[in-house]
């Protein structure tokens, strides 16, 4: 575990790798806003969560619609995905950026592991996070990832 970093350290290291794993992993150019405080409840209409614990504790969610996950899956896949497939996918892009995160943080000192990713559909309402940072990142077809980070500590 990480004991010579503070949270504040440990949040910009998360901060870092969260966009370094989602311009690794979804072939698009994107343009990253900066980080915001947000309050709970957080409510999310479609989207994937996966819970981190270790130095950090606490859940990655992505959050966009349907059609965008389903566009990154047709760049990534060659073919537009939908209802079964398109849930698969995004709980699988969901997977792939937080095991990438999971490693950015393992080479700067900082132990975390990944639970499985949760899909979430409809109107999930989320709270019970003592703080939560939401990224807002841009893509040229007008289309947006929210990436929020759920802190318990």
């Amino acid at each position: 575990m990480a004991t010579d970093k503070n949270l504040n350290e440990i949040i910009k290291e998360v901060y870092n790798g969260t966009i370094h794993a989602v311009k690794n992993i979804i072939p698009l150019d994107p343009e990253v806003g900066s980080p915001q405080l947000v309050e709970p409840p957080l409510t999310v209409k479609f989207g994937v969560l996966i819970g981190v614990t270790g130095s950090i504790k606490g859940e990655l969610v992505l959050q966009s619609d349907q059609d965008f996950f389903s566009e990154i899956g047709e760049v990534m896949f060659g073919m537009p995905l939908t209802e079964d497939m398109l849930e698969s996918f995004a709980g699988e892009l969901g997977n792939m950026i937080a095991g990438s995160l999971s490693t950015y943080l393992s080479n700067v000192e900082i132990n975390t592991d990944i639970t499985h990713p949760t899909v979430l559909q409809g109107d999930a309402t989320l709270s019970g996070f003592k703080r939560a940072l939401l990224v807002d990142i841009n893509y040229s077809n007008q289309k947006n990832l929210k990436v929020h980070l759920l802190l318990n500590q």
